[in-house]
């Protein structure tokens, strides 16, 4: 379960475990008058079947766009919020990117995300926090020990596999540092590690963090 970013509104958006893999978000609309968030206004409802089998994790991408770093005429063309999008990935073996219309509340999947080496069941998966770059990145990573990150140079072009490698071990859960420039991943009960984005967009570790 996790709330969107605050730009959005007020939204959260729940995994399906069970078979049916249904993803489930709520919204409320602004109170008029400038009350609290959401004040008395009835909860939207919005479902869609995402993964058959379950859903294993979410994450929405962050609201920041390129405005965030422009600067003389070419702010006032900017756009101020990025497009709502959701990265969800499960037990049909897929990572994928949803859009969402915010004045419908209706999704529909954008990207499948795969690679051949991206080997296993994906377990947990996490956009990269963005500081107003144009592109995207999300990574994902499986019960078999694969990291996978991908890349979306420009909204509206086509994802790319960046970097794919393996660890030792069931590669459970995945997190970005707030400013984006560190991935740390956990590996079965008791080990961690962290990585830092190379030249040519390699991933190399940077530390290991074991029980």
């Amino acid at each position: 379960v996790a709330f969107c970013p605050s730009e959005y509104g007020l939204m959260i958006a729940v995994a399906g475990s069970d078979d049916l893999g249904i993803i489930t978000t709520l919204s409320r609309r602004e109170a008029s008058g400038g009350g609290a968030p959401g004040g008395n206004q009835p909860w939207q409802v919005r479902s869609f079947p995402a993964h058959q089998g379950g859903v294993s994790s979410l994450s929405w991408a962050p609201s920041k766009t390129a405005a965030t770093m422009a600067t003389g005429p070419a702010v006032g063309r900017a756009v101020a919020v990025a497009p709502c999008r959701l990265a969800s990935c499960g037990a049909d073996g897929v990572v994928s990117i949803w859009h969402c219309e915010l004045r419908a509340v209706e999704w529909r999947k954008q990207h499948e995300l795969t690679a051949d080496t991206f080997n296993g069941l994906p377990r947990d998966v996490a956009w990269r926090p963005n500081i107003g770059l144009p592109c995207s990145q999300v990574a994902a990573c499986t019960d078999e020990g694969a990291v996978a990150v991908w890349v979306q140079d420009m909204d509206g072009q086509p994802w790319r596999l960046q970097s794919c490698w393996n660890m030792s071990g069931d590669a459970r859960r995945l997190t970005w540092s707030r400013s984006g420039c560190l991935l740390a991943v956990s590996i079965g009960d008791s080990s961690s590690c962290v990585f830092r984005e190379g030249r040519a967009g390699a991933w190399e570790k940077v530390s290991s963090l074991d029980q």
